[in-house]
């Protein structure tokens, strides 16, 4: 994710910038820590290490389209390397698409 100098996250000057960012956050959340998000918010991160890679996918899949701008996300690749996961996602929404490529640490 771009961040500022001062760690916040850089403001999008576009739409895919602004889909990507979103998704980031998203599979950056873990899923029931913090009570401020409701059970849909966020992805189960500290489960996937022991999870079948199909469950992994699905569980971003939901995680991404229970946003009210992603009307459809898609997992193209998922390849885990150690501690990382390397997704490639295809983002559908309301207004357009993007692809996120990122390392994830499991």
């Amino acid at each position: 994710m771009a961040t500022t100098d001062d760690g916040r996250p850089k403001k999008t000057a576009t739409y895919a910038e602004y889909l990507v960012q979103t998704a980031l956050k998203i599979l950056n959340t873990e899923r029931f820590q913090y009570v401020v998000y409701d059970a849909d918010i966020g992805v189960e991160r500290s489960e996937w290490a022991n999870w079948e890679d199909v469950e992994i996918k699905r569980d971003i899949e939901e995680a991404l389209t229970a946003h009210a701008e992603i009307s459809q996300a898609e997992v193209l690749s998922m390849e885990r390397d150690g501690q990382n996961m390397y997704l490639k996602i295809k983002l559908t929404g309301l207004a357009g698409e993007a692809e996120l490529k990122e390392a994830i640490e499991l």
